[in-house]
């Protein structure tokens, strides 16, 4: 299986250098080794796979809809990456044992906190599963955001190369806090985690969280 992974892999750059110019050299900031919970933005359906073969060889599980293991091709990639399925939107109680199996073994889990994908590469609002995981696992957290894949049609009908740019921001954790969270604060949480990801970001992609300040009470930053 590693060898068909490896084989894969290259191929998955070859393609991704063929459609996008960009410099993945900033995934260099990210740590070499976890457990560690990696947060992005979802855009398309390319930002997956860019993220996943450039971070190697760190070892890094993401989640994806259970409908791409409908499909022979993203069958096929899902399982040979180790990818966890969730329902859209949905932790059920399987793939939240899973996700933590892989913080664990000393992993990198890679969860997109807005649950689906926007269309207009604008931050979504973040769904607070993910501040459960987070407040949970007790591991460091760090965001990563690619914007430009929206444009990707825009710029395949020139026949010209999608500029993508990838951001990676500074690890934080969540602060310790006594007693059970409740929804109140696990959706702050979240929406710290994702002003943390709007940081990185030009304002035109701010989207939800446009014009909030960028205050912390949850978490704090580990450098």
């Amino acid at each position: 299986m590693k060898y068909a992974e490896a084989a894969v892999n290259r191929v998955i750059r070859i393609i991704l250098r063929l459609l996008f110019r960009f410099d993945a050299s900033e995934l260099e900031k990210v740590p070499a080794g976890g457990p560690m919970l990696m947060i992005v933005n979802h855009v398309s359906v390319f930002e997956g796979p860019l993220l996943y073969v450039y971070m190697r060889p760190r070892n890094t599980i993401a989640l994806a809809k259970k409908q791409l293991w409908e499909h022979r091709v993203t069958r096929f990639l899902m399982n040979i990456w180790g990818t966890i399925p969730v329902d859209r939107g949905m932790l059920d109680r399987q793939s939240m044992a899973q996700c933590f199996d892989v913080l664990k073994r000393g992993d990198f889990l890679c969860i997109a906190p807005e649950g689906t994908r926007s269309r207009d590469g604008k931050l979504r609002k973040g769904k607070e599963g993910i501040a459960f995981i987070a407040a949970k696992s007790h591991v460091p957290i760090i965001p990563v955001v690619t914007f430009g894949f929206e444009k990707f049609q825009e710029y395949a009908k020139r026949f010209r190369r999608t500029p993508v740019s990838i951001k990676v921001g500074s690890p934080f954790e969540i602060i310790s806090r006594k007693g059970r969270l409740n929804a109140a604060d696990r959706q702050a949480i979240t929406d710290e985690m994702m002003l943390r990801m709007a940081q990185l970001m030009p304002p035109e992609y701010h989207g939800r969280y446009e014009g909030r300040e960028a205050v912390f009470h949850y978490t704090k930053d580990l450098n």
